[in-house]
């Protein structure tokens, strides 16, 4: 075994934190989605944080943050006591915020677009995708150079102007695939 290979029980928390990172990309997708709306329209986005916010403007807001400020849009946007269910089943607040904020830091010319948005009573679902060239570590799996993409769809259950529960599914074994070369 090579010094860059890992053992499987090496890989699994990396797959989780990496899994609970992706999880999070579709909230900034959603506000990116809601701030070209409001423009396309000729409006300002709302920024009146005093202001009642929709379910669908927290998660637009929250998913915008990944092309600005991530780190800030977790803190603002969900809720500590988060219920996660990413790509690979329950986990935890915490590895989704590491996880997602190694994968933009891994990514040059990182980008997380929204798709569609559609929200229904306290649940916004939002189809995104992200990429950017594979020029840090991500999951422990060199940087290659690569142009890389990830999609998925979110669901956010917003309550009080946070996520409260957070699932995700997405073709995340392609990406990382794609991240060692092994598929192109």
């Amino acid at each position: 075994m090579s010094a860059t290979q890992s053992t499987p029980s090496d890989a699994a928390p990396n797959r989780r934190r990496m899994i609970g990172t992706l999880t999070g990309l579709g909230a900034v997708a959603a506000l990116a989605a809601t701030t070209s709306s409001a423009a396309a329209l000729g409006r300002a986005p709302a920024t009146d944080s005093s202001a009642p916010r929709s379910p669908r403007q927290v998660a637009a807001a929250f998913y915008a943050s990944y092309n600005g400020d991530l780190a800030a849009g977790f803190e603002q946007y969900i809720s500590k006591d988060l219920v996660l269910h990413g790509f690979d089943g329950p986990n935890q607040r915490s590895a989704w915020v590491a996880g997602d904020l190694e994968l933009k830091a891994s990514l040059t010319g990182y980008r997380l677009d929204v798709l569609d948005q559609i929200a229904e009573g306290s649940k916004v679902v939002t189809r995104w995708t992200l990429g950017g060239i594979h020029t840090g570590t991500i999951l422990g799996i060199p940087p290659s150079g690569r142009e890389v993409h990830l999609s998925g769809i979110s669901i956010d259950r917003i309550v009080d102007g946070q996520s409260v529960e957070h699932w995700s599914e997405g073709n995340f074994g392609r990406f990382l695939d794609t991240l060692r070369g092994e598929q192109v």
